[in-house]
Formats: structure tokens, C-alpha cells, sequence
């Protein structure tokens, strides 16, 4: 308990000072407890910084795992993602301030682990788009720019939201919802506009090309023509 309590009060601490600014003497202070006591749970300030990002993605991956497993189709899984990843920036604000403020300042071989996670994170909820593309519920020319869409959406949250604010975390995902779905989804008046599109657009490559068709078939009629007034001509001779 006493661990979980010094690794909120150092998210705190970061998010509010900075980690290169902020002290471990600050955050024993902070939680009330001998920098020695401090030290038993955590040896250093970058063994903190380490534990907020671990403790960060795996709440991350458990979640997802959860959604991807949940026998949802595709669409209502990108519906909880955004609610789940809304409502973790909001309830978890100071490690998830740390997590996209801090990274530079990880060490070298854990900055290439959580980038490997985050990574491994990214594909899996591109398979979830995939899913709903084969199913025919999600339309997207580029799955992967449509995950940094959607999660960059939500996890920006952590930059401008205000707890004092008339916002919670259900009002923001609702209209996020209502705002990237049409988007996306597919539905009876999305195909039928992404049919009427097809067919402007083949119209328009037939109306380019019909220079290139009709030229030489317009040419080739004027040589029958003037081949057949020939042989008229010989005829009557």
C-alpha cells in the first residue's frame, strides 16, 4: 500500500515540477515518510520514473486485452477503446502526464522496452481495425493512421483537461464518439455515398480518356470511308 502511495505521490510530483526539477527529499516530504523509508520501496528517482511507466502501460495491455477479448465486433471494440483510454487520462492524469511528458528523460534500454510495447499496443488495435474492415462494419484506407487518430484524440486529453471543468469523462467520449464514428463506420447511407463517389469517379476517368478512345476510333471510321469512296471510284472507271 505504502508503494502504490509514494509511486502516486511521485506522479504528482513529476507532472507538477518536472522530473529533472523535482527531489526525492521533496517527495518524502510530500508523503510523509525518512528518506530512508523512501529508499527501501525505490532506490532512485529514474527507478520512479521506470515503475510510472511500467505501471502505465500495463494498465494499458490489460485493458486492451480485455476489450479484444470481450467477443465484441469491431466497431463497439473501438468504442471502448476511446472510453476506456478517455476515462484512464482523466482518472490517472499525473501518470499519464509523466508517461507522454517524460520519456526522453528514460534510460536508454527502457526507453527501448516501453517502445516496443507501445508498438506491440498499437498493432493490436490495428487488428481490430483490420477486423471490422474484413467484416465490413469499418472503412479506412490506412488502419494505421486511423489508430494514431483515434488514440492521439483521446490521449491528448491529458494536456488541456480541467477537473474543475463541466466535462467528465463520459461527455468527452460521447462526443468523440459521435464525432470520429461517421468517419469510419460503415453504414446503409456511407455505402451508398461511397458508391455514388465510385461512380463520379469512374464517370470522370471515362469523360479523361474518351479523347483517347475516340481520336483514333474517329480516325479509323474517315479511313474506311475514304478507302470505300476508293474503290467506288475504280469501279466506275
Amino acid at each position: 500500500m505504502l508503494r502504490a502511495g509514494i509511486l502516486t505521490a511521485a506522479a504528482d510530483l513529476f507532472r507538477e515540477r518536472g522530473y529533472r526539477a523535482a527531489t526525492l527529499d521533496e517527495l518524502a516530504r510530500r508523503v510523509g515518510i525518512a528518506k530512508p523509508t523512501l529508499y527501501g520501496y525505490f532506490r532512485s528517482k529514474e527507478e520512479l520514473l521506470a515503475a510510472i511507466f511500467h505501471r502505465t502501460m500495463s494498465m494499458f495491455e490489460r485493458d486492451l486485452m480485455a476489450i479484444r477479448t470481450g467477443g465484441e465486433e469491431p466497431a463497439a471494440q473501438l468504442r471502448r477503446l476511446i472510453r476506456f483510454h478517455v476515462g484512464a487520462v482523466i482518472a490517472e492524469r499525473s501518470f499519464l502526464a509523466v508517461f507522454f511528458g517524460e520519456e526522453a528523460n528514460l534510460p536508454p534500454r527502457l526507453s527501448r522496452a516501453i517502445r516496443r510495447r507501445k508498438a506491440r499496443y498499437d498493432r493490436t488495435v490495428r487488428a481490430i481495425v483490420r477486423d471490422g474492415v474484413r467484416n465490413g462494419s469499418v472503412r479506412t484506407a490506412n488502419p494505421r493512421l486511423l489508430v494514431f487518430a483515434l488514440l492521439g484524440m483521446a490521449n491528448w486529453v491529458y494536456q488541456w483537461y480541467d477537473p474543475r471543468g463541466e466535462w467528465n469523462a463520459d461527455t468527452i467520449a460521447n462526443d468523440f464518439i459521435a464525432l470520429v464514428e461517421p468517419g469510419y463506420l460503415v453504414t446503409p447511407r456511407s455505402r451508398q455515398r461511397e458508391v455514388t463517389n465510385t461512380l463520379k469517379r469512374i464517370e470522370a476517368d471515362l469523360t479523361r480518356l474518351r479523347p483517347f478512345v475516340d481520336g483514333p476510333a474517329r480516325a479509323k471510321r474517315r479511313a474506311a470511308v475514304r478507302s470505300q469512296k476508293r474503290r467506288n471510284s475504280r469501279r466506275h472507271a
